[in-house]
């Protein structure tokens, strides 16, 4: 009885040791594993974008927009825009300041204000003595709104950049009264529907 109780407790303890270098092992592999690298879309990051809105241009309104962030939450940006129907014209240059409250600039919510001149322009026709005569009025005014928009960066390198979103804005003119254009304040809807290129 003396002799097999040894061979049994060394039968057991051989397993064991077995499973623990085993064990210690796996761990050991499992820490020198390198870990996964971070996707593109969180590792790489834009912070200019510039675009258009194509959509608009296929009923004659042509407008364009640059946007650069400045730190986390803000961007600073122009935009241009024209219209023509008719005898009217219609043109403005606009800067643009957008707050981004995510952190994340060029993705996700922003609040945006706008302001910068905006162009008027209009043909007028006297007719006197069976002859007429033609000429353009234009006034210039400024413009003052704001909007609120949501925007994404695709792709593998997140270079396609969209927005879309909608706000109003406020043209101050100040013409006179015997003119085309006369005193006056000129509520507008504005709608984005961008598409462009981010780098």
């Amino acid at each position: 009885m003396s002799h097999t109780t040894p061979r049994r407790t060394r039968a057991l303890i051989a397993p064991a040791l077995a499973l623990c270098a085993l064990a210690f092992h796996s761990h050991s592999a499992i820490a020198q594993t390198p870990a996964p690298e971070p996707a593109a879309d969180s590792a790489v990051v834009r912070t200019q974008a510039i675009s258009i809105l194509p959509l608009h241009a296929a009923f004659g309104f042509y407008a364009g927009d640059y946007e650069r962030a400045i730190n986390n939450t803000t961007t600073v940006g122009v935009g241009g825009s024209y219209f023509s129907l008719d005898d009217l014209r219609y043109s403005t240059v606009e800067a643009k300041l957008r707050y981004y409250p995510s952190g994340d600039p060029l993705r996700g919510l922003s609040f945006g204000v706008t302001a910068g001149p905006t162009m008027l322009s209009d043909r007028e026709y006297n007719y006197e003595d069976g002859d007429t005569e033609e000429r353009r009025e234009s006034i210039t005014g400024l413009g003052v709104g704001f909007e609120i928009s949501k925007s994404q960066l695709l792709g593998v390198d997140r270079r396609f950049y969209y927005a879309y979103g909608a706000g109003l804005k406020r043209v101050f003119f100040n013409g006179d009264d015997d003119a085309l254009f006369s005193d006056a304040e000129v509520v507008l809807p504005t709608l984005r529907l961008s598409v462009g290129y981010a780098f």
